[in-house]
């Protein structure tokens, strides 16, 4: 797959073409980028996506801080090109882009600059200053500026539609399993190991402490997490902490993750790993002491092993 910092840089035509954030790239998405695919060999043209960053929300001043990508654009863009898209379009996002109207964008931009002669679109697709969201609406531009369109339905899991915020909101309350359902892949965090306080090893629970790669990667719920962890080549397993160690630490204000990797003794300082979710054990909790803590430890370290041993048999 070709990427491009910006569509004047694209010199393809024929081009079948959809358009959005993507972030996680989850199944409805992917049902949208698979038929991209199809359309492009059926009109033997050439398959691309376009995707704006930075962040339409970062550029406009509307509540950017608040942002939590599921997918950070180096991992939405390994993801994109695993499906087999030939092209990926990063659409340098401004003020000026958002004044266009739904009409100029796909003049401008999708037929002059990238050669577009089909659009596909999701079940609740919209852009432009206009917001057309309207499958009727994008069939009468189509017939005026001589393109062809198709709509690509929703997708649901357990009769719960599939969206980017459905997974959000499964994250943020520590629904690792649904969330991954949705995703159709194991949710994860890249991250760097960094020093802490080095209490785990008093507790016989040496433990990595993480600091994301990307400052708007969404953290999922404070707890404890079953978990794979891959480190220098290899993949374990892990029992994880999100959240303030309340028993330890008397700043109440600063998560941590930490991650205690199973069966594993290397100093692996300033090394970077991914954590990738597979299940929310319990809440955090504060205990009465050290020792509370280790007996607490030893229970999160069986109910995890058995929760991946279950996933390799």
């Amino acid at each position: 797959m070709k990427v491009y910092s910006s569509p004047d840089t694209y010199t393809g035509n024929n081009t079948v073409v959809t358009i959005g954030m993507f972030d996680g790239v989850h199944i409805g998405h992917q049902k949208l980028i698979d038929h991209v695919i199809e359309k492009a060999h059926e009109l033997k043209g050439q398959s691309a996506i376009l995707t704006f960053w930075p962040h339409p929300r970062l550029v406009l001043d509307k509540g950017g801080d608040d942002l939590q990508f599921i997918t950070t654009l180096d991992e939405k863009t390994k993801i994109i090109s695993q499906k087999g898209i030939e092209h990926l379009l990063l659409l340098p996002f401004s003020k000026e882009l958002a004044n266009m109207t739904a009409e100029e964008f796909i003049k401008e931009v999708l037929i002059n600059k990238i050669g577009m002669t089909h659009l596909v679109v999701g079940y609740n697709h919209r852009f432009g200053k206009d917001r057309i969201h309207d499958f009727e609406s994008y069939l009468t531009l189509s017939q005026k500026l001589g393109f062809s369109i198709s709509k690509v339905e929703a997708v649901a899991v357990q009769d719960e539609v599939i969206s980017s915020t459905a997974i959000r909101q499964s994250l943020n309350r520590g629904l690792i399993e649904k969330a991954n359902r949705m995703l159709g892949y194991s949710f994860s965090i890249f991250g760097t190991v960094k020093g802490g306080q080095k209490l785990g090893r008093t507790l016989g629970y040496p433990t990595a402490n993480i600091t994301p790669n990307e400052h708007y990667k969404l953290i999922p719920s404070t707890g404890v997490y079953a978990c794979w962890v891959d480190v220098m080549g290899r993949r374990y397993g892990g029992m994880m902490n999100l959240g303030i160690r309340p028993t330890v630490n008397k700043d109440k204000s600063a998560t941590t993750i930490e991650v205690h990797i199973l069966d594993f003794n290397q100093d692996i300082y300033s090394e970077e790993i991914e954590i990738i979710f597979v299940k929310k054990i319990r809440d955090e909790q504060k205990f009465k002491g050290l020792d509370a803590l280790k007996e607490q430890l030893k229970k999160d370290e069986g109910i995890i092993r058995s929760v991946l041993s279950e996933l390799t048999e």
